[in-house]
């Protein structure tokens, strides 16, 4: 059993201290995508509900692993109320006055340790639906929203709460473009912020930081049929402008039109795993060497102990009687 180094226990605490900062922070890593691993589960209303009642009782449970200690109504991207009379984690209810509108909610709870999680976005119309040039409908084989409207002139929409695998549909007559959301990212330990989509037809790629703006030319004619701007990010969810008029901007140039193929800035979380990998590969090859060096040292020490153990012994020449005769022979002679 060979001996354990000081380096490989050091890169062994460097390992587990890793794994417990990815737990702690409930990340599961896919595309370096960062989500959080428990969730508000949302009772009532359901999605997409509508009712003439202006008095709504909000019910939702949260996990039973964690101590809430608040949890908050979010209107609209906005805490419309707020509640710590939480007495059971499998029916809690906020109760609120809302006026006839359209209503996007969602519940945000905080526990004792000051982990926030929250529930799935839903719709709420009180009172008669208002006639939208925006259409907002579900994917029914995936996750995921599509924003529809059609093209025509002196256009204006606000496009809300975007996340990646939403889609922003826009059609003009007989003719369908997509705009795909592949990322989102908000990192507030560097200031990143940026939204990347995708356009389907050329497989043109747009990168916009927020308040940045853009013309998109769908079909290559030399014609921007669309101006797209990035109002604001917040809680990794894109807020848009679209419209057919042109946006004054000071940035225009921005945001970029690019091929598919165009590498992207690296996030923090690719810069440190790049450097782990990096230390850790230099860790291997530096105790690899000294295993070396310590064999090596073992085998010529052992070849000093086999050569010691057999070395010929010097012995004594005997003398026997008859040379002892001679001897004295040839003494009396003298």
């Amino acid at each position: 059993m060979q001996r354990i180094t000081k380096l490989e226990i050091v890169f062994g605490l460097f390992t587990l201290a890793l794994i417990y900062f990815i737990i702690a922070n409930n990340a599961s890593i896919t595309g370096f995508l960062i989500s959080p691993a428990a969730e508000v589960i949302l009772i009532s209303p359901i999605d997409n509900a509508q009712t003439q009642h202006t008095t709504i009782q909000f019910m939702f449970k949260y996990p039973l692993e964690l101590e809430i200690k608040e949890c908050a109504l979010l209107l609209n991207e906005k805490v419309a109320k707020t509640t710590n009379a939480l007495f059971s984690p499998h029916d809690t209810r906020i109760k609120t006055e809302l006026v006839p509108g359209t209503y996007h909610w969602r519940i945000e709870c905080v526990d004792t340790s000051n982990q926030v999680i929250y529930s799935e976005l839903r719709k709420l119309i009180i009172g008669e639906q208002e006639e939208s040039e925006l259409k907002i409908s579900r994917f029914p084989d995936r996750d995921g929203f599509i924003y529809e409207f059609e093209l025509k002139d002196n256009l204006e929409i606000d496009i809300k709460n975007v996340v990646p695998n939403d889609v922003i549909r826009v059609k003009e007559q007989d003719i369908t473009y997509d705009m795909n959301i592949l990322r989102v990212i908000q990192d507030y330990s560097t200031g990143i912020e940026f939204v990347e989509l995708l356009i389907s037809d050329g497989y043109k790629r747009i990168k916009l930081g927020e308040g940045d703006s853009t013309s998109i030319d769908f079909n290559n004619d030399g014609y921007a049929e669309l101006d797209i701007i990035l109002n604001d990010i917040s809680f990794r969810k894109a807020f848009f402008t679209v419209s057919t008029e042109k946006q004054s901007s000071n940035i225009a140039g921005k945001a970029l039109q690019e091929p598919a193929q165009t590498s992207q800035p690296l996030t923090l979380l690719e810069v440190f795993l790049a450097g782990l990998i990096i230390a850790l590969i230099i860790a291997i090859i530096f105790v690899l060497k000294r295993r070396k060096e310590e064999e090596k040292q073992y085998l010529t020490e052992l070849k000093e102990d086999s050569s010691k153990t057999n070395k010929p012994r010097k012995t004594k020449k005997k003398v026997t009687k008859k040379t002892k005769k001679t001897g004295s022979r040839k003494k009396s002679k003298k």
